[in-house]
């Protein structure tokens, strides 16, 4: 912006000096030049400031895109969380039942040998005993192999969402290695028109100077008119 309102201030100045020159002498002809040199010059803002536009709208979408992805690995971070959570509860449940088997186990020894009296009332009872244990076991299984399943499913959503982050990653260093092309541009940019504006500058006060000689020489020859004419 700096650099706009520089050039603009040396335009306002070069149209006040070309009106200063067509106005002294009509026969001189850099005033089109000057025209001419002032129009490539507002192309060249233009595109310039088109250029700036652009780079901003892909810096913003990219900016975007980075936060968009970010908020998905938070959403994947909590997910793999709760699952192990879930996991962790499974296996402290597994391990409850596998201690109260085994405790049942135990008083199942203990009462065949104090209470023979009572034996087949008591086989009686461990054999609807372990029906039912079997029929929890089974449930236990088929939950187990459910809890596996699910587990291969969330590995697999894991895999998978680990592979989509590698690829936005990739697409991040490319998008990341197209800012740092286009800020060369720019640099690459600013030089050309810094060295166009002192080329620029180097003609106008070529001119100013010739101007200030003609000026001069038409002086001298109004002067030596008056002292003629006296």
């Amino acid at each position: 912006q700096q650099e706009k309102e520089d050039l603009q201030r040396k335009l306002k100045l070069r149209e006040h000096l070309s009106q200063t020159a067509s106005k002294s002498e009509a026969t001189l002809t850099p005033s089109k030049n000057i025209d001419l040199e002032m129009r490539q010059l507002q192309c060249k803002l233009k595109n310039s400031n088109n250029e700036i536009t652009k780079q901003l709208t892909t810096i913003k979408s990219l900016k975007q895109e980075v936060q968009d992805k970010e908020e998905r690995i938070r959403e994947l971070q909590a997910k793999i969380s709760r699952l192990e959570r879930d996991l962790n509860t499974k296996r402290h449940l597994i391990e409850d039942l596998r201690s109260r088997l085994k405790a049942s186990q135990q008083n199942e020894t203990t009462s065949n040998d104090t209470l023979e009296n009572l034996e087949r009332k008591v086989v009686k009872s461990l054999s609807e005993d372990c029906l039912n244990k079997k029929t929890s076991i089974d449930l236990l299984k088929q939950r187990l192999s459910e809890a596996t399943k699910e587990k291969s499913q969330y590995e697999q959503m894991y895999h998978k969402a680990k592979d989509e982050l590698e690829k936005k990653d990739l697409k991040l260093t490319n998008l990341e290695n197209k800012i740092v092309e286009s800020e060369c541009a720019m640099t690459k940019l600013e030089t050309t028109a810094s060295q166009q504006l002192c080329d620029l500058a180097k003609q106008s006060e070529q001119a100013l100077e010739t101007v200030q000689k003609k000026l001069l020489l038409n002086k001298d020859k109004v002067e030596e008119f008056t002292t003629f004419v006296k």
